[in-house]
């Protein structure tokens, strides 16, 4: 593996760039939803409408993220490179983008009532209503969040990272002014001990919780906010894609320059994505008829599903998806090239090195995901914490086979198979579609969310154990024995680590109900407890992937 060892470093640079610029979009993601929350609360209706409403731009912007517009690009962009006409090629193709994502976002925007009935059940009227003034707002994201992808995933083609995951913060920081303005014109959120809503001296009837006190004023600035922030992040791009020689012009004219090729393999993945986001889509419709089914108590409902999505998703994005990214261009080269050994490598190294990561951040999210709630959301009620902690715990157990099954799915997508994803992605959606509708249909409403973050935890490691299995035969092995070894061992690790952690948590009585400061020393203490514990198991256990990739950071960091 001397090829693979000696592009470690490079890759770590680059890896370690965009999880820098990750790691800063998150921290202002949370300061986001902290504000957020303190505005509108997380468990109340104008909280579900608010959310639903930019569900809908999301939900069609994680279409074009998972692969109509990002995986699939990259493979033909380094071949169109590889051929001389990488440039041409990048201005017809954005080009015709720019113009699909114009007309689709006008058609999504003009159609937002039908969105809001479509991604929610058993809501009345006066609340789809709500919803869908926030949606007219909202729906066009998704022409900024398109030209996002579009430019991000070209200069992730002429390998520039760092700056894609550092556009989000823009984003953010456009949002958490944003949504202060909005407390500083028309007050704070502010639980009552029902979970209800009311800001300042104002009753709850007229507080931001309820339907009635939004007015047109209220909802531009609050929905008009985000969809600033979208296009700051968008737009902000243009300054790299300058610098690497890539001023976007029109041109017109697309034959002969491999977009064909593209379109089908995109056909393929658009596929793929009509069974994954359908299931996205039952799970959503689901969780937004907690709500109305509690009858007044505080659950978690779609506003809480999507927060904790927000919050388990961290770790991955951290490193999953930046160290994935980093490869992904070398892999595509490899497979281009017919060097199959050499994206077996790139694979393994990539699966063991973010499944370490992966299961100390399980451990911890488990353990501390009560007093977390409360650091993240100080602004919100107890209820609304404590309905956070089951979907935030039932989603972190996925952590490890979502990193296997995104690192195989690049994988397909620089050997552009995207026939046999779609093959693989059915079973994974049934199972997470099914698995929701059993919740849905045995639980009790205030456990709906959690079990919807069960079904996508099973449904992903379903899908890690086929793709890989497929992937096997594809690549002529995986090194199956030395992967399971190693997730043994790190398992055990992590739970040794857990283990550890819960009897710690116990000197912290009531560590999410007894405000921030003890919360945040129950985070910081058994936190730091876990992870030395963890570490130090893997160091006796002889696994060597997360020292590995951090020591030349540590050693850089010493000698400079």
């Amino acid at each position: 593996m001397a090829a693979l060892d000696d592009a470690v470093p490079s890759v770590g640079r680059s890896t370690l760039a965009m999880a820098t610029g990750t790691a800063a979009s998150r921290v202002a993601g949370m300061i986001r939803a902290a504000v957020l929350g303190a505005a509108i609360g997380v468990g109340t209706t104008a909280a579900n409408a608010f959310d639903a409403a930019n569900t809908v731009p999301n939900f069609f912007y994680a279409i074009l993220a998972e692969g109509v517009l990002n995986a699939v690009l990259v493979p033909q962009i380094v071949r169109a490179f590889s051929r001389g006409q990488g440039e041409e090629f990048v201005h017809r193709l954005l080009t015709l983008a720019t113009v699909l994502l114009g007309a689709l976002t006008a058609l999504l925007t003009v159609a937002a009532g039908f969105w809001l009935i479509l991604f929610t059940q058993d809501w009345d009227a006066e609340k789809l209503r709500l919803g869908t003034l926030f949606a007219y707002w909202c729906l066009p994201q998704v022409f900024f969040y398109g030209i996002y992808l579009l430019w991000s995933q070209v200069l992730n083609a002429r390998n520039v990272f760092g700056v894609v995951m550092w556009a989000p913060v823009a984003n953010n920081v456009v949002s958490i002014v944003g949504f202060g303005v909005f407390i500083a014109a028309f007050g704070r959120y502010r639980a009552g001990s029902a979970g209800a809503g009311v800001a300042g001296a104002a009753d709850a009837a007229a507080g931001q919780a309820s339907v009635a006190w939004w007015g047109s004023g209220q909802v531009a600035l609050l929905a008009g906010t985000a969809t600033l922030g979208i296009a700051l992040q968008a737009l902000i791009l243009i300054v790299p894609m300058a610098r690497v020689g890539l001023r976007p012009r029109w041109r017109w004219g697309f034959r002969g320059f491999g977009l064909g090729r593209a379109a089908r393999m995109t056909g393929w993945t658009a596929l793929s994505l009509v069974f994954s986001q359908g299931a996205m889509w039952v799970a959503i419709r689901l969780a937004s008829a907690a709500e109305e089914a509690a009858s007044g108590q505080t659950v978690a409902s779609n506003a809480i599903f999507t927060l904790a999505l927000s919050i388990y998703i961290i770790p991955h994005s951290l490193i999953t998806v930046s160290l994935t990214t980093a490869l992904f261009t070398r892999m595509s080269e490899h497979a281009q090239a017919g060097e199959l050994g050499m994206v077996r490598q790139d694979l393994s190294y990539a699966i063991m090195t973010t499944s370490a990561f992966s299961f100390l951040f399980t451990a911890l999210l488990v353990v501390l995901a009560l007093p977390l709630g409360r650091v993240l959301q100080p602004g919100i009620s107890l209820p609304e914490v404590e309905a956070l902690v089951g979907p935030v715990v039932a989603m972190s157990l996925g952590l490890v086979p979502l990193g296997m099954t995104l690192l195989v799915k690049r994988v397909f997508f620089a050997l552009e198979e995207g026939r046999t994803l779609l093959a693989l992605q059915i079973p994974m959606s049934l199972l997470f579609a099914g698995f929701s509708l059993v919740s849905f249909w045995l639980l009790p409403p205030a456990w709906w969310v959690t079990g919807i973050g069960l079904g996508q935890t099973l449904s992903f490691l379903a899908g890690a154990i086929l793709r890989l299995t497929a992937l096997r035969d594809r690549l002529d092995g995986i090194g199956g024995r030395e992967l399971g070894w190693m997730h043994l061992r790190a398992g055990l690790a992590a739970c040794l680590s857990a283990e550890a952690g819960w009897l710690v948590l116990r000197l912290f009585p009531g560590s999410g109900a007894a405000g921030v400061p003890t919360a945040l020393s129950a985070l910081v203490v058994v936190g730091l407890l876990m992870t030395l514990v963890y570490v130090g198991l893997l160091k006796l256990l002889g696994v060597t992937q997360l020292a590995d990739f951090v020591r030349p950071f540590l050693n850089r960091s010493r000698t400079g």
